[in-house]
């Protein structure tokens, strides 16, 4: 959305915590990439990479308290790094044997190489880092 100056290409965002924002966030990032990843299909890995972790804040880490989320991206001509960070507080999920919940962080693991995960009592901070090419 921004430009450092420096050869690097930013994107930063700052939403309600609610699930009603998470399209604006999926459109607005889409655009950012579209003029930095140039295969559709590295593109659209990240932005579900994306998506995901920041359907996982809305739902695990604000359980749509309304307060704020951020999605922070950059680029350089080798990589894109996103880092999403919330100040909710985790509510771990119960497993039930019947239902597709539960695979978020695999998912993430799977469209993108580097995936780290922070949480403390002020929040989670979820990094994501992929090359620019697939």
């Amino acid at each position: 959305m921004d430009d450092s100056g420096h050869g690097e290409r930013v994107f930063d965002l700052e939403f309600r915590a609610v699930n009603e924002e998470l399209q604006r966030v999926r459109h607005a990032l889409r655009n950012w990439l579209r003029d930095i990843v140039t295969d559709e299909h590295h593109a659209y890995d990240i932005l579900l990479a994306v998506g995901e972790a920041c359907t996982n804040s809305v739902e695990h880490g604000h359980r749509g308290d309304g307060r704020n989320l951020r999605v922070r991206a950059t680029a350089d001509d080798v990589q894109v790094r996103i880092t999403i960070v919330d100040g909710g507080t985790w509510r771990v999920h119960r497993s039930l044997p019947d239902t597709d919940r539960g695979r978020g962080l695999r998912l993430m693991r799977t469209l993108v190489p580097e995936v780290n995960i922070r949480t403390s009592g002020t929040g989670t901070v979820v990094e994501l880092a992929t090359p620019l090419s697939a």
